[in-house]
């Protein structure tokens, strides 16, 4: 990280020679001791799994495009199960409210017709018998497919909602993956499903493909965020480019330029996605990553699929 120095005039007035002092300018690396203070250890802890990986063999370094719309399975260090937990997600009100409505929609007409595409091409030809689906992890549940799911967002007006599930996810997928019994006789398939697991899904990534401007991630320093109504609408969490945040009044035009802002008597230093993509190319570390919780278990009335009848 690049060093300041400043010059100081030092007492008696009579004395013209000034002292220099190294002042270690705010960077993106202490962002996540920033949240510590915020107490935001789950955000903070994904932000150190980036800074601690690799960048991806691409030509910006970051994650590519088919393992993000996950039609590709990434290497092991670019997955992280361990830091967000279910329990810890409910807490929130918005991610609360897709788990009510997920557990409602399991197995509602798409899901079931995708529930029947996925298990026709994984049992279809297998010798007749009872095949037992369970899942230890996020990441197993995902290979073999997950039964349904819904994206917990952020809504446009409520822009400047400040809270960790922002700073750590902002928008994310919320999966729901059935278990119990594959029954296959004389070409037919049934599912008798017993069990419902629920988790996350998101790509930690600060890429800026397709957004004209690079996106705001807020005005910070070493004690936190600047308030997002405080700062003027720029806040770390908005899942929105620039141009669309110009549209709701949320970012002012002489705010999209300045390096900083004093508020309240504390200097707080813009930060952008670009910040980020800098430091990966600088350090050469940095590497985005796919985010998986643990698996939150719900038992549900036994329930009997005909997936070929």
């Amino acid at each position: 990280m690049a060093n300041t120095t400043v010059t100081a005039t030092l007492s008696p007035a009579s004395n013209k020679t000034g002292q220099t002092a190294t002042v270690r300018k705010f960077g993106v690396s202490d962002i996540p001791g920033a949240m510590d203070k915020m107490n935001w250890p789950v955000a903070a802890g994904l932000m150190r799994y980036w800074f601690k990986g690799n960048p991806w063999a691409t030509e910006d370094g970051g994650m590519d495009e088919l393992t993000k719309d996950h039609k590709k399975e990434p290497l092991d260090p670019y997955v992280e199960s361990s830091i967000v937990k279910m329990a810890w997600v409910l807490k929130f009100k918005r991610a609360n409210e897709v788990f009510s409505e997920l557990k409602a929609k399991w197995n509602s007409p798409n899901a079931l017709v995708r529930m029947r595409e996925n298990f026709q091409g994984k049992f279809e030809g297998k010798v007749d018998g009872a095949y037992q689906i369970k899942f230890t992890s996020a990441r197993e549940a995902e290979k073999f497919g997950y039964t349904n799911t819904i994206a917990v967002q952020t809504p446009n007006a409520n822009i400047f909602l400040l809270d960790e599930l922002r700073g750590a996810l902002a928008n994310f997928n919320m999966r729901v993956i059935a278990e119990g019994e594959v029954i296959l006789a004389s070409r037919k398939i049934s599912f008798l499903v017993n069990r419902l697991g629920f988790y996350i899904d998101d790509s930690y990534d600060f890429s800026d493909v397709g957004n004209r401007f690079s996106q705001p991630l807020g005005y910070w320093n070493y004690d936190g965020v600047a308030d997002p109504v405080t700062g003027n609408g720029s806040n770390f969490f908005s899942a929105i480019g620039k141009a669309e945040m110009a549209k709701t009044a949320a970012l002012r035009g002489e705010d999209v330029q300045a390096i900083f802002k004093d508020i309240d008597g504390k200097r707080y230093h813009l930060i952008q996605n670009s910040d980020f993509s800098d430091y990966r190319t600088k350090h050469g570390k940095g590497g985005d990553f796919i985010v998986y919780s643990d698996v939150l278990y719900e038992g549900v009335t036994p329930t009997l699929i005909k997936v070929v009848e």
